[in-house]
């Protein structure tokens, strides 16, 4: 029993995670501008993680060094966060055994698939910060490459199969560069993702993207092959817009609230020693506060504007991808129930009072031990809204209205024929000023 007792005890020692008081500190560092105060303090809460959480310590400080424009810094903590995990993933875990009389907080975290796939999305997003747009590309080729792995690993194949903003994102990386046939090529199979697997997650095909598709269709001369997926009226509509290649472009891309946070939920079973219990994870969405908008670019003789479209709900994909793999969570936790109650039985066999002995511990492993894993990666984003509009060269003032009225100032910049600007902002921290790149 003395033995029993000692690993039940080892698993609450080596289950801490930083708390939420350490979040709310670091979110208000970072709403009121004090990057110094929120890089200081993510930096000196290593500790606070612990060591089984140390891909979640490198997420959360990749994060605050991007929202803080120190992109290097990011993409470093970026890197090592895809290596620590992919190890974590394929390996052989040592403590897998012990977990199985614990939980499995006592193994290192290594993400739920959709964190370490995202994990590719937002260095993307950093190099695109960055202005290092084939560093871009890769990361979402990576991407794309990791989610047909998980896949093929599972028997029961999940809804998020493909990222359609992840490709969204590598066709307009592609026009930028003149690359028509490929931009096409990926502008065609994000509108299929998002008419098929999206749907799961309620995200729409967005507009701006039917219209890069339709103008890619025509300039690489394959508009037949796209009108199984878009009306022919809205075709003829947009290859006579005043949309045109040959002008500057500007993307403008938001993050608006917190990816789900995961919650212990346990159903409790009634046995000969007493009741067990079988613990579980739960994903609690909380929408953002502040979404959507509308982009206005104003230059010398005139203005443009267009309404920011949801590209990516992270919050669906996270709540899905935790449904998809229930049952495979259900199966591990009655597993990890069985053989706890093979350990107890095998305590109480020889011993008196094997009834009230059996209930303590019983009760022992619901009330202190038996957890489910509610690890997760809490600075990323909910939800990406994006748009684009293209205009004639020229310089412009860009202004983006939000969050039931604000109206915020971003960047001036001039556009030339040919370039693509890139605007970001995350509505999670509206004090600090927005970043703008080139091509």
């Amino acid at each position: 029993m003395r033995e029993f007792l000692t690993i039940f005890l080892a698993a609450i020692v080596l289950s801490g995670c930083a708390s939420g008081n350490f979040f709310s500190s670091l979110d208000k560092n970072l709403a009121s501008g004090d990057c110094q105060a929120a890089i200081a303090l993510i930096n000196e809460s290593g500790d606070a993680y612990g060591s089984n959480e140390q891909l979640l310590y490198l997420l959360d400080t990749a994060m605050v060094y991007m929202q803080c424009g120190d992109i290097d810094a990011a993409q470093e903590r970026f890197h090592s966060a895809e290596d620590l995990a992919e190890d974590l993933w394929t390996k052989s875990i040592t403590l897998n055994a012990m977990s199985m009389v614990t939980n499995e907080t006592i193994q290192a975290y290594a993400g739920e698939d959709f964190e370490r796939v995202m994990i590719h999305l937002m260095s993307g997003i950093g190099y695109l910060q960055a202005g290092q747009l084939d560093e871009a590309l890769v990361e979402a080729r990576r991407l794309d490459t990791l989610l047909a792995i998980y896949n093929d690993k599972y028997d029961k194949k999940n809804v998020y199969k493909e990222d359609a903003f992840a490709r969204y994102l590598s066709g307009m990386l592609y026009e930028a560069d003149g690359q028509w046939d490929e931009a096409f090529i990926d502008y065609r199979r994000a509108v299929k993702v998002y008419l098929e697997d999206y749907r799961t997650y309620g995200t729409g095909l967005p507009d701006i993207l039917i219209a890069d598709l339709v103008r890619a269709a025509s300039i690489v001369g394959r508009i037949e092959e796209i009108e199984n997926l878009v009306p022919g009226d809205r075709i003829n509509h947009l290859t006579q817009s005043d949309d045109r290649p040959d002008q500057g472009k500007v993307v403008f891309i938001t993050f608006a609230g917190y990816a789900p946070r995961k919650v212990h939920d346990m159903v409790i079973v009634p046995t000969f020693y007493g009741p067990i219990g079988v613990a579980f994870p739960r994903m609690v969405v909380t929408p953002p506060t502040c979404s959507n908008g509308r982009l206005t670019l104003y230059g010398e003789n005139h203005f443009f504007e267009a309404d920011l479209a949801l590209v990516e709900d992270i919050n669906s994909i996270a709540v899905k991808g935790l449904d998809d793999r229930k049952g495979r969570i259900m199966a591990k936790a009655i597993a990890r129930a069985v053989a706890k109650q093979v350990a107890i039985h095998s305590i109480v066999r020889s011993r008196d009072n094997q009834m009230v002995i059996g209930t303590i511990l019983n009760l022992f492993n619901i009330f202190l031990v038996e957890r489910a894993d509610t690890r997760s990666w809490r600075t990323l984003p909910g939800r990406i809204y994006m748009t684009r509009i293209y205009v004639p060269t020229g310089k412009y003032k860009c202004k983006f209205e939000a969050c039931g009225g604000m109206v915020k100032d971003l960047a001036s910049l001039t556009v030339e024929e040919g370039t693509t600007r890139y605007l970001f902002r995350d509505l999670r921290y509206p004090v600090l000023t927005s970043v703008e790149t080139t091509q």
